[in-house]
């Protein structure tokens, strides 16, 4: 049986967490205040009110087009909203002001990545991880040299992203992912079996942890973990694939 790869999960933790902070409402309230209407949109995002938030950092803006906190908020609602060039419009404009703001300088890596452009993507998260060291940073130059198949140095990132922070499930998967494709299977096993220790429900993580089993020749764990994992898969492709990996087990037994 041939080794088979196993998928990336798109990890929400590393992805678009939203980090804006709420500081310290002033005491007399200031519709002018740029500041109190960042504030707002702030609080209209925890409510999930997108739209409403926009109006109240447009309107901070309009009286500070420098407020880069605003700024960087703007570009988040669009980069959540998948508005790519908006999102990176904001981001480059919030830099522009506050050029070492790691938040920014995250989300306008991340955008790049969405847009194709991933040299630009690249040199963001290299700035970001120049700063901090941050786990996000590394989690995507991690993810960016598995595409290209240099793997050690893919490893060496995930590694870094762990080291800064171990209860990522997603951190976990894509390290399982890449010795996947090192053929170092026992290690990918626990990897994958550390991201489940997080999310144990994870469909991905359970699939990846099907095909390391399966590569590792570990034919009826593999069976196990497959078959309890399809009736949760979505996706029409990767439930077909499944079932020909069942099917395939089946068939050795």
């Amino acid at each position: 049986m041939n080794p088979l790869k196993t998928v990336i999960l798109a990890a929400a933790c590393f992805g678009l967490a939203f980090c804006a902070s709420v500081q310290k409402k002033p005491k007399v309230d200031n519709e002018k205040d740029p500041q109190y209407q960042y504030e707002k949109a702030v609080i209209a995002m925890k409510y999930g009110l997108p739209e409403q938030a926009i109006d109240y950092v447009n309107l901070a803006l309009s009286l500070d087009p420098r407020h880069y906190q605003s700024l960087n908020l703007l570009g988040l609602i669009h980069l959540q909203a998948k508005d790519y060039l908006r999102a990176a419009d904001a981001f480059e404009k919030c830099l522009e002001i506050k050029p070492d703001f790691i938040d920014a300088i995250n989300r306008l890596g991340t955008t790049y990545y969405e847009l194709g452009e991933k040299d630009k993507a690249e040199q963001e998260f290299l700035k970001s991880l120049a700063v901090d060291g941050n786990a996000f940073a590394s989690f995507n130059l991690a993810k960016l040299r598995l595409e290209e198949n240099k793997l050690p140095e893919a490893l060496d990132y995930i590694d870094k992203s762990i080291l800064k922070t171990d209860r990522q499930a997603g951190a976990y998967n894509l390290k399982g992912v890449i010795l996947n494709q090192m053929e170092r299977y026992p290690e990918a096993i626990t990897s994958f079996q550390r991201a489940l220790a997080l999310t144990p429900n994870d469909i991905n993580v359970n699939v990846n942890l099907g095909i390391a089993l399966m590569n590792a020749r570990q034919y009826d764990k593999s069976l196990e973990v497959l078959e309890k994992a399809l009736p949760g898969i979505q996706d029409p492709l990767l439930r077909n694939k499944v079932n020909e990996y069942i099917k395939a087990l089946k068939e050795a037994k």
